[in-house]
């Protein structure tokens, strides 16, 4: 009888499929692994175009402030600008201006990229964590058929 248990045990334990977990754990690490690499690789080959949710990159402000010195002191019919008039101006550039609407641009792409970088780093979390999950799972049913 007590044969017949433990094969029984054995098998149960063969169909929890730890083996193919652990493949699976090995492989969403590596996959994990990955996408932080590739992330940080973007982020460092495009450091100029990286901005915050409030402020323009590095790049931007470059150019922006190279445009300052440029803001007509007068309007076309010859009366002085205001400072919201001269902010006016500047903001127009944004649309005007070739280099700076360049910039923009892959300002807005890099951010883009960035962030569908952090999902597929999320993603690769989540399967880990899955995987662990079932891992332990396992184990517990293991420990407690060996007993």
């Amino acid at each position: 009888m007590e044969n017949k248990e433990l094969l029984r045990k054995i098998e149960i334990l063969k169909s929890r499929g730890a083996k193919e977990l652990m493949e699976k754990l090995d492989k969403y690490e590596d996959a994990l692994e990955e996408a932080l690499r590739e992330d940080a690789s973007f982020k460092n080959l495009n450091h100029e175009y990286l901005a915050s949710s409030t402020n323009d990159c590095h790049e931007v402000k470059r150019i922006i402030a190279e445009l300052s010195p440029l803001i007509p002191e007068t309007s076309k019919e010859g009366k002085k600008l205001t400072a919201a008039e001269k902010e006016s101006w500047l903001v127009r550039q944004r649309k005007e201006n070739e280099e700076l609407t360049a910039a923009i641009n892959k300002q807005i792409s890099i951010s883009f990229i960035i962030e569908n970088n952090q999902i597929k780093t999320d993603m690769a979390r989540r399967r880990l964590d899955g995987v662990r999950g079932k891992l332990a799972l396992v184990t517990a049913q293991i420990n407690f058929l060996a007993a």
